[in-house]
């Protein structure tokens, strides 16, 4: 009965586990969400939050700003 005890919860341990690793937002969704994107980005920064989401969210922003400053430089 023990053994199938520790079983039991390792399993419940390693299926918990599996669940706690999302995957990181792409830099899709943060260009639909530039708000968002900007927080995180500022969080990166003071090292409040780090990962591949820091990457997705500044290379995003990065493609919307230089967007935002061809548009101005074309005058429209």
């Amino acid at each position: 009965m023990t053994n199938l005890s520790l079983i039991g919860t390792l399993m419940l341990v390693s299926s918990l586990a599996a669940c706690g690793k999302a995957e990181p937002r792409s830099t899709q969704y943060f260009a639909a969400h530039l708000d968002e994107a900007r927080a995180l980005v500022a969080s990166c920064r003071d090292g409040s939050a780090r990962g591949d989401e820091c990457t997705n969210a500044d290379m995003a922003v990065q493609e919307a700003d230089a967007k935002e400053r061809f548009r101005k430089f074309r005058g429209k």
